[in-house]
């Protein structure tokens, strides 16, 4: 029987459950934006991914020798090499930097959008082979 929930489809709901983690931990932090000695918390989206991947491997697969071949090798550019926050701490104690905070919300949201249309247009498909099939 052909697995008609590859790792695909698993890598894909991982996705979205990390979305979801996110959204959490970004509306925590604007809304402790006020909140004396609160430190924002800095998790990412791919630190919630690894966490509930379980062993899914996410290789992309290299048609053309030309083709990045790792992209987690030692030389590749991160986020974090491109965009270099500085967490300026106030006069209470706080250091969450609302602006940061509203982008990363936006960034998410879009994602997360991104991530339910593609799971979406994934279970169509399964619905017209089920259909077509009878």
């Amino acid at each position: 029987m052909i697995d008609m929930f590859n790792a695909g489809f698993h890598r894909l709901a991982s996705a979205l459950v990390a979305r979801e983690k996110m959204q959490h931990v970004i509306t925590s932090n604007i809304a402790n934006a006020d909140t004396p000695n609160y430190q924002a918390d800095q998790r990412t989206f791919e630190s919630f991914l690894q966490a509930h991947s379980d062993g899914i491997q996410a290789h992309a697969a290299v048609t053309n020798s030309k083709h990045f071949s790792d992209f987690s090798s030692e030389g590749s550019v991160s986020r974090s090499d491109i965009f270099h926050h500085h967490q300026a701490r106030r006069m209470d104690g706080n250091n969450v930097d609302l602006q940061q905070e509203m982008a990363r919300l936006s960034e998410n949201q879009l994602m997360h959008e991104l991530s339910m249309q593609l799971l979406k247009t994934r279970m169509n498909g399964l619905k017209s082979a089920i259909r077509e099939g009878k």
